[in-house]
C-alpha cells in the first residue's frame, strides 16, 4: 500500500513495511520541523519530546495504540486520564501507547494543504498505522473533533466502511454513557473505569493480531470484556421518536475495586510548553455520594473509593521529584469530602518544607471544609478565591435537586471564608431546573444581594463572581427524562438576574450561552440519527465547538434541516413509556433508584449521603465492589506551630553561579518563558538549594540573559542562579532532565557584586542559512546595506506605529556563501536590530521563517570594542 504526501516542493513515497515506517517517520519529522512549525502560532504543540515521554522500538512491539484526545494539546495534556492510561499501557514491555491531539486551525489548515496526516508525537508515524486508536470524550462538543481527527488521519469516518487494514477505533470517557450518537463512527466503547479495561483490550488485540484474526472476530472477542459495548453487533429499531438498540443485553460499566498505587504514573509526562493545568495532578478519591440529581458524574463514577493519605503524600513527593512541578492539584469530584483531608494536609506540609509546593483543590464543596482545614489549606497554599455552589436560590428548589442546606448555612460559609481572608467569592447557580418558578429566580437575586453585603462589609476591595448555567438533563440521572427549557426563556432569566444585580458594584454576573447547552443536551440524549447530525455539522465546518471563536449554532441548525432532524425531539420531556437510546448501558445505578429519586424530587424530599449513613441500595455495590471510605487519623503534629517554625527559618547565606547552555535547532520554537520553566523544574527535581524571594508568591532567584527570538537557536547562552548553600551537585547532571536540544555546557561560580547578564550583553552574532532552493545572498546587497547611514523601517509598539533606524544596530554583516550569511546585531535599548528586521530589509519576499537562524555568540561592549561574553 503506497501513500503519497506533499509538503511544499517536497514529495515523498513510503510503503507501510518496517523500513518504510522508519523512513516515513524521519521524513514526516523533517517536514514538520522545517515547514509546519514556522507556520503556526504555538509550535510546541506539535513536536513531542516532553520530559518522561516514553519511546520504544516499534519494530519490537506487539501492539501499538494511540491515545487521541479530541481537543488541542493544551487541553489534552491537562487531562489526568491520559497520564494513567499512558503509564499502564507503556509499562508493558510488548505494548506501546503514543499520543495525538486535535490541531489548532492554523496547523490543521497547513496539514491539509500539504497532505500531512495526523501523526503521533512519540514516533512521527501516521496515526493510521497503529493497531488501535482510543478517544476519551469528556464533553459533548468534542464529538465533531472526533470525526475531524479520523478524517485528518485518513481513516474512514463511518465504522461500517473500514477494512481489515484500518485500526480499531475505541472510545471511553463520561460522555459515552450514552454511546449512540457516536456509534456510527466508533468500533467499540469502553464504559466505566479504564484501568483494567485497557489491559484486557490490549491482551485481546495482541493475541488476535498474532493469530491474524479478522476485524469482526476482534470485535466479538472484545465484547466479552466487562464494560465493552460494540454497536455493530446490535440491530436497531424505531421506538416512537428514538432509534434504539433492539437488545435486552445490558452492558454494565467496569469498576475497579480500589485505586491502586501502581496504576498511577511515577513519572508523569511534563509538557515543554504551558498548558491549561501545568501542575502535578494527584487523584485523592473517585466517586461522589452527595447525590445531586442533575449530576451525571455523580452516578457514572460511583462508588466512592478513597486512597490512604500516606499513599497520596508519597505520590506527591515522588511526582514532584520526577517532574519538578511545584503546583499540586488534589483531584476528585469533591476533594473537601475526602475523609482524611486533615491528615493529608499535615503530610503535605512536610513535603512543602522540602520542595516549596503549593496545593490546590480544583474541585471542592467549600461547605465541607472545617475552619481548621481552611487554615491548614491556606498555610500549605495561600488561597485568594473559593467557590460555593448553591445551584438554586431557594431552599425549596435545593431540596428538589438534593442539595439540603439553608440560606443561613450558606451565609455562615461565606462568613467563614471572609474570616479566612478570601478575596474573591465565586457562586455557581443553575437556571431552568425542574419545577423552577420565577420565585426561585428572584431567590437567586436575594441570596446574592445578601452575600454581596457581607463581602462589602468585610472589604470594598473584595468581590463576588456569579456564574449561571442552564440545566441540561443528562443520561443516567434522576432527571434524565426531564425537558430542557427553551433558549429564549433561559436567556431572559439570565439577563433578568444580571440586570437585577447591576447596582451591586462588587458583583460580576456571567451566564452561559443556552445554545451551547441545547446542543449538549441533544448529543447527550441522542440516538443514531444525532450521529448523522454530528457528521453533517462537521461537513458544514463545525469543529472546536467548545471554543467561543469557533462555535457556530447556525451550522448545526443547517445540519438539522438538511437531515430533517427535529432538535426538539431531544429537548422535550421523555415519557416513561419510551425506550431510552442508552437503555442497554448501566452505570451500576439501578433504573428503579433513578425513578425513586425523581419522585422524591417532585415531593421535595432529600436523600442522605450514604457516606455518613445507611446504604441507599442504589445498585452500584455488590460482587465485591464496595465503597472505600477511610477514617481520619489523629496526628500528634501541631500544624500551626510547624508552619510558624518554618516561617521563622531564615537563610542568609547566598551563592551566585553563572550557567552556560545551548538551545538546539529542534527547540528553536520553544518560547523563552516555557524554556525558563523547564530549567526551574530541572532544578526542582535535582533539589538544588535555590534562594527564593520573600512575599506572597515566592520565586526562585534565576536571571536569564536576552531572550532568544522565537525560531532562533542559541549555541552560547547564559543565566545566573542564586543558592542558599554551596553546590555539591554537578549541574551538568541536570541535562538528563532537560529535553533533547537543551544542554548545560558549563557552570562558573561568581563572587562579589556582579552586573546582570542583561546589563552586560550588548550585541550578538547570528548565523543565517536559507532553507529554500537556489542562491539568494549577493555581496552587492551586503555592501549596499553597509554603505548606508540610515535604514528606516516601520515597526509597531504598544499599538502604535513608529519609524526605526536599523543601521546603527548593524555592527557587522558578512556573506559566507550564496545561501548563508552572518551578522553582529545590537541588543540594547534604542539600538536593537532584531534578526527578523534584518531579513526584512535584505529581502523583499522572505521572512525569518525562511532561514535557520542560530545565535552563535553574545558580546559585551567596552567603549567601542565588542568582547565575547
Amino acid at each position: 500500500m503506497n501513500i503519497r504526501y506533499l509538503s511544499g516542493d517536497l514529495l515523498f513515497y513510503s510503503s507501510f513495511n518496517e523500513l518504510g515506517c522508519k523512513v516515513m517517520a524521519e521524513e514526516l519529522k523533517t517536514i514538520i520541523e522545517s515547514k509546519l512549525l514556522p507556520a503556526v502560532d504555538k509550535p510546541m504543540r506539535y513536536v513531542g519530546g516532553e520530559l518522561n515521554c516514553i519511546k520504544k522500538d516499534l519494530a519490537n512491539i506487539d501492539l501499538h495504540g494511540v491515545f487521541c484526545f479530541p481537543d488541542i494539546y493544551d487541553i489534552g495534556m491537562s487531562h489526568f486520564g491520559l497520564q494513567i492510561l499512558y503509564h499502564i499501557v507503556n509499562k508493558h514491555n510488548g505494548w506501546a501507547m503514543s499520543r495525538a491531539f486535535q490541531p489548532w486551525t492554523d496547523a490543521e489548515n497547513f496539514m491539509r494543504k500539504h497532505s500531512i496526516p495526523l501523526y503521533t508525537l512519540e514516533y512521527f508515524t501516521p496515526v493510521k498505522n497503529a493497531d488501535w486508536i482510543g478517544f476519551t470524550v469528556q464533553y459533548e462538543l468534542q464529538y465533531t473533533n472526533v470525526i475531524n481527527m479520523l478524517d485528518l488521519a485518513g481513516i474512514s469516518i463511518f465504522q461500517k466502511e473500514r477494512n481489515e487494514n484500518d485500526p480499531l477505533i475505541i472510545a471511553g470517557g463520561p460522555c459515552i454513557s450514552n454511546p449512540e450518537p457516536l456509534s456510527p463512527f466508533i468500533d467499540a466503547f469502553a464504559i466505566g473505569d479504564g484501568e483494567e479495561t485497557i489491559v484486557s483490550v490490549c491482551e485481546v488485540l495482541s493475541a488476535m493480531k498474532k493469530n491474524n484474526s479478522s476485524r469482526e472476530n476482534k470485535l466479538k472477542e472484545l465484547s466479552k470484556i466487562a464494560g465493552i459495548y460494540i454497536p455493530s453487533l446490535n440491530v436497531h429499531k424505531k421506538d416512537k421518536l428514538f432509534v434504539v438498540p433492539d437488545t435486552e443485553k445490558i452492558v454494565r460499566a467496569a469498576k475497579i475495586k480500589q485505586l491502586k498505587n501502581d496504576n498511577y504514573p511515577c513519572k508523569p509526562l511534563v509538557p515543554l510548553m504551558e498548558v491549561v493545568h501545568s501542575r502535578l495532578s494527584v487523584e485523592v478519591m473517585r466517586g461522589c455520594t452527595r447525590g445531586c440529581r442533575f449530576c451525571s458524574a455523580g452516578t457514572y463514577y460511583r462508588p466512592v473509593r478513597e486512597r490512604e493519605p500516606e499513599q497520596i503524600a508519597q505520590t506527591i513527593k515522588s511526582g514532584v521529584g520526577e517532574t519538578g512541578w511545584r503546583d499540586v492539584g488534589l483531584l476528585s469530584l469533591s476533594t473537601a469530602d475526602y475523609s482524611c483531608l486533615s491528615s493529608l494536609l499535615l503530610l503535605s506540609s512536610e513535603i512543602k518544607k522540602q520542595y516549596l509546593i503549593a496545593l490546590s483543590l480544583p474541585s471542592t464543596r467549600i461547605d465541607a471544609l472545617t475552619d481548621e482545614q481552611m487554615k491548614m489549606l491556606d498555610s500549605v497554599s495561600p488561597v485568594s478565591s473559593m467557590t460555593i455552589a448553591p445551584e438554586a436560590g431557594s431552599m425549596r428548589l435545593r431540596k428538589v435537586i438534593n442539595k439540603d442546606f439553608s440560606d443561613e448555612e450558606i451565609i455562615a460559609t461565606v462568613e467563614k471564608l471572609l474570616a479566612n481572608n478570601i478575596q474573591t467569592l465565586k457562586l455557581y447557580f443553575m437556571i431552568g431546573l425542574p419545577t423552577e418558578t420565577m420565585d426561585d429566580i428572584k431567590a437567586i437575586i436575594s441570596l446574592v444581594a445578601k452575600i454581596s453585603g457581607k463581602v462589602r462589609a468585610a472589604s470594598k476591595r473584595r468581590s463576588v463572581h456569579v456564574s449561571i448555567s442552564p440545566f441540561s438533563p443528562k443520561p443516567h440521572t434522576p432527571f434524565q427524562r426531564e425537558q430542557m427549557e427553551s433558549c429564549e426563556n433561559l436567556l431572559e432569566k439570565g439577563r433578568y438576574i444580571k440586570q437585577s444585580l447591576n447596582h451591586l458594584k462588587n458583583v460580576k454576573v456571567s451566564y452561559r450561552n443556552p445554545q451551547i447547552t441545547l446542543l449538549e443536551t441533544v448529543m447527550a440524549r441522542g440516538d443514531q440519527d444525532v450521529g448523522l447530525l454530528i457528521y453533517e455539522a462537521w461537513k458544514n465546518g463545525a469543529k472546536l465547538d467548545g471554543w467561543d471563536e469557533y462555535f457556530s449554532f447556525q451550522k448545526w441548525i443547517d445540519a438539522a434541516n438538511t437531515n430533517e432532524i427535529a432538535l426538539s425531539n431531544y429537548l422535550r420531556k421523555i415519557e416513561d413509556s419510551e425506550i431510552l437510546p442508552w437503555h442497554m448501558i448501566s452505570t451500576g445505578v439501578s433504573h428503579q433508584f433513578l425513578i425513586d429519586e425523581r419522585n422524591k424530587a417532585i415531593q421535595q424530599i432529600t436523600t442522605s449521603d450514604c457516606r455518613n449513613g445507611n446504604c441507599l441500595d442504589c445498585g452500584v455495590c455488590g460482587n465485591d465492589l464496595q465503597p472505600v471510605v477511610l477514617s481520619e487519623k489523629k496526628s500528634p503534629i501541631n500544624f500551626t506551630q510547624e508552619m510558624q517554625n518554618e516561617k521563622n527559618i531564615e537563610k542568609t547565606d547566598q551563592f551566585l553561579y553563572r550557567i552556560h547552555y545551548s538551545k538546539g535547532e529542534n527547540l528553536r520554537f520553544l518560547g523563552h518563558i516555557d524554556m525558563v520553566s523547564i530549567f526551574h523544574r530541572a532544578f526542582q527535581i535535582a533539589t538544588i538549594p535555590l534562594a527564593y524571594t520573600n512575599g506572597f508568591n515566592r520565586h526562585a532567584k534565576i536571571s536569564f540573559g536576552p531572550p532568544l527570538p522565537l525560531g532562533v537557536a542559541g549555541l552560547n547562552e547564559s543565566f545566573d542562579i542564586t543558592t542558599v548553600s554551596q553546590l555539591t551537585t554537578n549541574l551538568i547532571d541536570l541535562n538528563k532532565w532537560l529535553p533533547e536540544g537543551l544542554l548545560i555546557k558549563r557552570v562558573d561560580p561568581l563572587s562579589g557584586k556582579t552586573a546582570s547578564i542583561n546589563e552586560q550583553i550588548k550585541a550578538a552574532k547570528y548565523h543565517f542559512t536559507y532553507l529554500g532552493n537556489g542562491s539568494i545572498i549577493k555581496q552587492s546587497i551586503i555592501e549596499s546595506i553597509l554603505k548606508r547611514d540610515t535604514i528606516e523601517i516601520v515597526v509597531e509598539k504598544n499599538g502604535q506605529q513608529k519609524t526605526k533606524n536599523l543601521r546603527s544596530g548593524i555592527y557587522q554583516l558578512k556573506m559566507i556563501s550564496e545561501n548563508v550569511f552572518e551578522a553582529v546585531l545590537a541588543i540594547q535599548d534604542g539600538l536593537t536590530c532584531k534578526p527578523s528586521e534584518l531579513i526584512k530589509i535584505l529581502f523583499d519576499d522572505l521572512t525569518i521563517d525562511d532561514f535557520l537562524t542560530i545565535r552563535n555568540q553574545c558580546f559585551e561592549k567596552n567603549a567601542c570594542i565588542l568582547k565575547p561574553f
